[in-house]
């Protein structure tokens, strides 16, 4: 991340914070699933399957399968014409596509599955030469690695490295409580204000990057 450059920095943090919040909406939700933390999901399917059979643990199979299709899509739309903005307007269609589908009462699943779509999409934001190049939906690695850098700062390395990583960390966490308390206030219509906050993002990423084609 030392050669990522501060405008990718700080659409990182934004997306954590977005990732944050719809996962903690997603979570709520859903009953204790998660929409982009996949290494939970698993875990929870695994540990369904024990104690009560397939016929819970699929709940969370799905959601896996689910984030996986848009990982797959995401990877494909990063190549069409300017991958990035691409990745972040298909993004933000599928959260808005989700809630609208909220304000349906007869949508025959919870529309809230189609933002782990979106975030299997999201992933592709900072795709480069087909790795990720910075995780925005999980902060496992990312968490690790701010303890690691911190840990070559105390023996001489870079001072301030370490604050990157956690910012990352400290972004999702802050989107998760905004989520969280949107939800408990607004129910799937927290998912607006995220649409919002994406839909401008990708606005100002697709200026930024067409100005500087120009230039």
């Amino acid at each position: 991340m030392q050669n990522v450059r501060r405008r990718e920095w700080m659409l990182a943090i934004v997306l954590a914070a977005v990732a944050g919040g719809l996962d903690a909406i997603g979570f709520l939700d859903l009953g204790g699933y998660f929409v982009s933390f996949m290494s939970g999901n698993t875990t929870r399917m695994s540990a369904e399957v024990v104690d009560v059979g397939w016929g819970v643990a699929w709940h969370a199979v799905g959601l896996v399968g689910l984030f996986f299709i848009g990982a797959v899509a995401g990877s494909m739309l990063a190549q069409y014409r300017d991958g990035r903005v691409t990745v972040l307007a298909a993004s933000t269609l599928l959260v808005a596509l989700a809630a609208a589908l909220g304000m349906w009462s007869a949508v025959p699943f919870p529309p809230i599955l189609i933002v782990a779509v979106a975030m299997g999409v999201m992933n592709a934001t900072f795709l480069r030469d087909g790795e990720v190049a910075i995780g925005v939906t999980y902060m496992t690695g990312t968490l690790v690695k701010a303890a690691q850098r911190l840990g070559m700062a105390l023996l001489g390395g870079p001072r301030w490295l370490w604050i990157r990583y956690l910012s990352l960390w400290a972004a999702l966490a802050a989107g998760s409580l905004l989520g969280a308390w949107g939800y408990s206030a607004w129910g799937d219509a927290a998912l607006w204000p995220v649409v919002a906050v994406m839909a401008v993002m990708t606005v100002v990423v697709w200026r930024l990057r067409r100005q500087s084609t120009h230039d």
